[in-house]
Protein backbone atom coordinates (compact mmCIF):
# COMPACT_ATOMS: atom_id res chain seq x y z
CA UNK A 1 0.00 0.00 0.00
CA UNK A 2 1.10 3.53 -0.57
CA UNK A 3 2.71 5.44 2.31
CA UNK A 4 0.16 8.24 1.97
CA UNK A 5 -2.74 5.80 2.46
CA UNK A 6 -1.00 4.14 5.42
CA UNK A 7 -0.42 7.55 7.04
CA UNK A 8 -4.08 8.47 6.59
CA UNK A 9 -5.21 5.12 7.99
CA UNK A 10 -2.95 5.47 11.05
CA UNK A 11 -4.20 8.99 11.76
CA UNK A 12 -7.84 7.89 11.43
CA UNK A 13 -7.37 4.97 13.83
CA UNK A 14 -5.65 7.20 16.40
CA UNK A 15 -8.45 9.77 15.98
CA UNK A 16 -11.05 7.06 16.70
CA UNK A 17 -9.23 6.22 19.95
CA UNK A 18 -8.96 9.86 21.04
CA UNK A 19 -12.60 10.53 20.10
CA UNK A 20 -13.63 7.49 22.12
CA UNK A 21 -11.75 8.78 25.16
CA UNK A 22 -13.45 12.15 24.86
CA UNK A 23 -16.96 10.75 24.34
CA UNK A 24 -16.73 7.88 26.81
CA UNK A 25 -17.60 5.12 24.35
CA UNK A 26 -15.44 3.17 21.92
CA UNK A 27 -16.43 1.17 18.85
CA UNK A 28 -16.00 -2.53 19.59
CA UNK A 29 -17.33 -4.23 16.49
CA UNK A 30 -20.61 -4.72 14.69
CA UNK A 31 -23.44 -7.19 14.29
CA UNK A 32 -24.80 -6.73 10.82
CA UNK A 33 -25.39 -3.02 10.40
CA UNK A 34 -25.54 -2.21 14.14
CA UNK A 35 -22.38 -1.00 15.85
CA UNK A 36 -21.43 -2.27 19.30
CA UNK A 37 -19.81 0.08 21.79
CA UNK A 38 -18.07 -0.26 25.12
CA UNK A 39 -18.87 2.52 27.57
CA UNK A 40 -16.42 3.88 30.12
CA UNK A 41 -18.87 3.64 33.02
CA UNK A 42 -20.35 0.23 32.18
CA UNK A 43 -17.22 -1.76 31.36
CA UNK A 44 -14.02 0.23 31.99
CA UNK A 45 -11.61 -2.69 31.49
CA UNK A 46 -12.89 -3.44 27.99
CA UNK A 47 -13.22 0.27 27.18
CA UNK A 48 -9.61 1.09 28.01
CA UNK A 49 -8.47 -2.17 26.43
CA UNK A 50 -9.99 -1.18 23.11
CA UNK A 51 -8.57 2.34 23.40
CA UNK A 52 -5.13 0.81 23.95
CA UNK A 53 -5.59 -1.54 20.98
CA UNK A 54 -6.66 1.32 18.69
CA UNK A 55 -3.76 3.52 19.82
CA UNK A 56 -1.17 0.77 19.41
CA UNK A 57 -2.39 -0.30 15.95
CA UNK A 58 -2.70 3.30 14.76
CA UNK A 59 0.73 4.30 16.02
CA UNK A 60 2.31 1.15 14.52
CA UNK A 61 0.77 1.85 11.10
CA UNK A 62 1.79 5.50 11.32
CA UNK A 63 5.34 4.57 12.31
CA UNK A 64 5.65 2.07 9.45
CA UNK A 65 4.34 4.57 6.91
CA UNK A 66 6.85 7.24 7.93
CA UNK A 67 9.91 4.99 7.57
Amino acid sequence: MSPRFMTLLGVIIIAVAVWGLLRGRILAGARGLRSNYYYKNDNPFSFYGFVLIYLSIGSFILYQSLL
